[in-house]
């Protein structure tokens, strides 16, 4: 299986490329799986928790397009014109475009979940150079803050429940105080452990070597193959303004696309123990 940071690294980047540029019904629906496939073979225990965020964004776009977009020749329906915003033809055009850029934010969205599921923050902090990795460390950090403020404000909540506290809007300024004073509880906590491991005292040192193996360069060349595909030989976006009929994928998309399956079928191939044979 693909261990090194390096190697999802280039995977998510040749992925993300192939999910916005393009813009294929087909090639988006072939990567779609693709992603499945690999997430299920290297998921963790809340990988569900993104595929629900990712199909919101997906619909998202959809409404947005379809309710506020008039443009396009195959109507779907009609209001009366004089409804605010959304009174006007209703097309098809608009809903695939909608669905297509909702689809392209799934993808994204997937591709995030595979790399949290495979990928420690601190080998990809490992990663930056040295100019950049105090700027790296801080935005992880600030990234960390998001859920567990989340958290926190869940807790909160439930703890004024359960003292009889009334829920709603109108309790939001009593739970300001709390909340503020649990984060900077959590920045001050984040703050000693950095100091306590000596963060920007001098060179920065490695505990663990991070692996690197034949699969993980195999990964990583297909990423590249497949990012080269994408970006030099892509056809012309899809446009369904222009042709709601879109056109059959390239052979070569249909390549850069299995391409990006490679730690899919890296985690299927047999393991191989080396055991020494003594006599």
């Amino acid at each position: 299986m693909i261990r090194n940071p390096l190697a999802w690294g280039a995977w998510a980047v040749a992925a993300l490329a192939a999910a916005f540029i393009g813009r294929s019904p087909f090639l988006q629906l072939m990567l779609v799986l693709v992603l499945i496939n690999i997430w299920l073979v290297y998921r963790g225990p809340r990988g569900s928790t993104y595929w629900k965020v990712g199909l919101v964004l997906a619909v998202v776009p959809i409404l947005f397009s379809a309710a506020l977009s008039r443009f396009g020749r195959h109507q779907w329906f009609s209001l009366p014109p004089n409804i605010p915003v959304i009174g006007g033809a209703w097309t098809w055009e608009a809903v695939v475009y909608g669905a297509s850029t909702g689809v392209a934010l799934l993808l994204t969205v997937a591709v995030f979940a595979v790399l949290r599921s495979t990928v420690r923050s601190a080998d990809l902090l490992s990663l930056l150079p040295q100019p950049l990795y105090r700027a790296g460390t801080a935005v992880a950090l600030a990234l960390a803050f998001a859920p567990k403020t989340a958290a926190s404000f869940t807790a909160i909540r439930e703890a004024r429940r359960l003292r009889g506290y009334r829920a709603g809007w109108r309790s939001a300024p009593g739970m300001l105080v709390p909340l503020l004073l649990t984060t900077l509880e959590q920045a001050l906590q984040y703050g000693e452990s950095l100091d306590a491991r000596g963060y920007g005292s001098g060179h920065r040192s490695r505990y663990r070597p991070l692996p690197w193996s034949g699969l993980d360069g195999a990964v990583v060349a297909a990423s590249i193959a497949a990012l080269i595909l994408t970006l030099g030989f892509s056809p012309p976006p899809y446009n369904p303004y222009l042709d709601l009929a879109p056109m059959p994928p390239t052979a070569l998309g249909l390549v850069s696309i299995v391409l990006l399956a490679t730690p899919a079928v890296t985690a299927a191939l047999p393991r191989v123990d080396h055991v020494d044979h003594r006599a």
